[in-house]
């Protein structure tokens, strides 16, 4: 062990070769920091002094400050093995003492092949929290597709047990039992998320200095060596204050910010190996204002370590300095335009931006000094109008950042530049390959277009619209629909990335708290399944995800009438605010269009402008070329597009219908007989889990009332409103 020797806690202890594997070894980069060191101190000269022990530390700062860090080089002072939980809003008591899992019996393995004896033996032997697939990618050293298959031939095995055979059940306790018991250093993360009362009180008991925890096969009494760090971020949206009861067993506590400058350069050279001292202190120094003034100004982001960081090894690649604060850091805080520019003039009346540019023009020169070579390659080639025969030529390596440098491009044709506005704050948006669409796209989009006019005739066949001809179109935009999207989303961008800023932190620990049935193993016990004897006896709770169960479908009426009071205008504002919301907080997005009765032959129109099942990030362009046609058969509408919703994988479902009159198609889709379809249409995919909401525009907004009910109806008066009362109404359903 590598572990130095001052601090650690339990000299005479032996440790297994797993456990000794489990202490974190201390990168060559790690710098200890005052905090660290300072912990250390106190936890060592409280040690031995029984009820004065210090045994549970909290650290908490923003997020990028080092509490993870800070925790496992604990673990590597104090000799002890290092572990960590992270809770989620829907935790529950058996997330914290752990799962109950079927086996087979000891004579039945004993008959398997040794291999499968061998993986049957690791899945036992694990602690219920790691998949099967990654227990089996471990041990057999094995792909995880390959894994996967391995994982579904020994279920299908187990399930072979003869009738006569008892199924036995196995106590598999959580990593937080293990190292209770065990005595390791365990890293709490983000208990401040934790909804369920009970759970944080079953924390407290076991933080204890002399606590237990109870568990369905004993009592285990905490180990003697056993720490307990808890981190968490600081007024995060999404969390809640830190239990008082939780924050009071708590011996000692590091507010985690920023630290000292000079440490802040010397990890900063030993993380990236870059040592030019002028630069890393100005970067240092923008760092340091950037933070406080975030703070000053109530910007949710972040100016920390981890954007110091990066933003010094962009530079000794080669980077713009200037450029790479936006990406690096800036953009990190935030992405508003009016917070940007706060964080800017702070940069700029401390006079740092000054620097910086200064600083990167003597960094250039120096670089093209070191970079020339003097090469004599004898005479150069006649062709060339500019050199006489026979001349020594100077061959210069070109930088990274000289101006026809790529490094720093991203591969993505949609390509924003840095600032995202143009002349008189227009968006700027530009195609980095501005070359004709390939053949291969050009055929998939026409596949793709096929591909929705057979499933929308395939829903539409059983219903009372199965006799009419519908076209379901692919619009296309040119540069005047480019154009006129800078013009639109101008003023609306601010707002919408303000109410998407505040939308999500709600997303950060969003979880289903859905538990999937017929399991072969997790945290419920469901009696109603052992009649089956396929060993799926168990429910368990599906775990934190990062990304929205949220998809969205916006259907756009496009009668005629849309084009009167400016409701057009109002329409293209509207679903240009819900795209752009939705493709900041990552929601999946349809956006359909539909007329009627546009020829004999093309009953029904719809204009698939945005699709969940193929992004484009041209689509927004798409929008404006939304129109006011002919009539509206808004009950196939609904349907179609309600059909596409109910089978996506979110948990959630919308379908908003922007519209401003009531149904009317040819022949006889009009009156009542339109709004039993409509009401029909509604009530069965609501059942299907689709939600409706409709956002009346128009003069027949008591009709729209009446046929979509109190509780899916929105009267938007003032259509200067509109897109921000769409937007609201989606960030309601996170």
């Amino acid at each position: 062990m590598t572990t130095k020797k001052a601090y650690v806690l339990s000299p005479a202890r032996e440790l297994t070769d797993t456990e000794k594997e489990m202490i974190w070894k201390k990168p060559l980069s790690h710098k200890a920091g005052e905090e660290e060191l300072r912990i250390c101190r106190e936890i060592k000269r409280n040690w031995h002094r029984g009820e004065m022990k210090i045994a549970n530390i909290l650290l908490e700062g923003d997020a990028g400050s080092g509490k993870t860090q800070l925790a496992k080089a604990l673990s590597a002072e104090f000799g002890l093995p290092y572990t960590k939980v992270t809770c989620f809003a829907d935790m529950d008591k058996s997330d914290i003492i752990g799962s109950i899992l079927p086996v087979i019996s000891q004579e039945r393995l004993e008959q398997m092949e040794p291999a499968e004896q061998t993986v049957l033996k690791a899945l036992y032997d694990s602690d219920g929290f790691q998949s099967a697939s990654e227990i089996l990618t471990s041990v057999l050293g094995i792909p995880q597709e390959q894994a996967a298959l391995k994982v579904k031939e020994l279920y299908a095995m187990l399930t072979q047990q003869k009738e006569e055979e008892v199924v036995s059940y196995r106590f598999y306790p959580s990593e937080i039992v293990r190292a209770y018991r065990h005595g390791y250093l365990l890293e709490i993360q983000e208990p401040t998320v934790i909804r369920d009362a009970a759970v944080l009180m079953a924390l407290n008991s076991a933080l204890e200095l002399d606590g237990s925890i109870n568990l369905p096969t004993e009592l285990i009494r905490r180990h003697p060596d056993f720490i307990a760090v808890i981190t968490t971020n600081r007024s995060y949206a999404g969390t809640r204050p830190l239990n008082e009861s939780l924050r009071d067993r708590v011996q000692h506590t590091e507010k985690m910010d920023l630290p000292a400058k000079p440490v802040m350069l010397e990890r900063a050279r030993a993380k990236t190996g870059y040592t030019d001292e002028e630069v890393l202190d100005v970067l240092a120094d923008i760092i340091i204002l950037l933070d406080k003034t975030a703070r000053a100004n109530a910007i949710k982001g972040v100016a920390g370590m981890r954007s110091f960081f990066y933003w010094a090894d962009a530079v000794a690649a080669g980077a713009s300095m200037h450029e790479s604060l936006y990406h690096k850091v800036i953009y990190k805080i935030t992405t508003d335009s009016e917070e940007i520019k706060i964080l800017e003039e702070v940069l700029r009346s401390q006079g740092l931006l000054a620097v910086l540019d200064q600083t990167e023009t003597e960094r250039k020169k120096k670089s093209t000094i070191d970079e020339i070579e003097i090469q004599t390659w004898g005479t150069v080639d006649d062709s060339d109008p500019d050199t006489e025969s026979g001349e020594l030529g100077i061959a210069i390596k070109k930088s990274a950042d000289s101006e026809e440098s790529t490094s720093e491009a991203p591969d993505d044709s949609t390509y924003m530049a840095a600032s995202d506005q143009g002349e008189q704050g227009a968006p700027l948006y530009h195609q980095a390959n501005p070359e004709p669409m390939p053949e291969e796209t050009i055929r998939q989009e026409r596949e793709f277009r096929k591909k929705l006019n057979r499933d929308a005739r395939a829903v539409a066949a059983g219903s009372v619209h199965g006799k009419v001809k519908l076209v379901v179109h692919r619009p296309d935009y040119t540069p005047e629909s480019q154009q006129e999207y800078a013009r639109v989303s101008k003023e609306l961008m601010p707002v919408v990335r303000e109410i998407a800023r505040k939308a999500l932190p709600l997303l950060e620990h969003e979880i289903s708290s859905d538990f999937a049935r017929n399991q072969y193993y997790g945290t419920q016990f469901l009696a109603e399944r052992t009649a089956y004897q396929d060993f799926r006896y168990f429910a368990k709770k599906r775990p934190p995800s990062e990304k929205p169960a949220l998809v969205v479908g916006l259907r756009v009426d496009e009668s005629a009438s849309m084009s009167a009071f400016g409701r057009l205008e109002a329409a293209k504002r509207a679903v240009t605010a819900v795209y752009e919301f939705c493709q900041l907080c990552h929601i999946p997005i349809l956006i359909y269009g539909d007329t009627a009765d546009v020829s004999k032959l093309e009953q029904m129109s719809m204009y698939a402008y945005t699709d969940f099942e193929r992004w484009d990030g041209n689509d927004r362009f798409r929008l404006m070329e939304i129109r006011a046609r002919s009539n509206n058969r808004d009950g196939m509408a609904l349907r179609i597009m309600a059909e596409r919703l109910a089978s996506a994988a979110q948990q959630s479902k919308l379908l908003i219908s922007l519209s401003d009159g009531q149904p009317k198609a040819m022949d006889d889709y009009t009156g009542g007989y339109a709004i039993q379809d409509m009401q029909m249409t509604i009530a069965e995919y609501e059942r299907k889990g689709v939600r409706f909401l409709a956002a009346a525009i128009g003069q027949d907004k008591d009709v729209i009332h009446r046929i979509y009910g109190s509780e899916r109806y929105v009267d938007i008066s003032n259509l200067s409103d509109l897109p921000a009362q769409l937007v609201r109404m989606v960030a309601r359903y996170l």
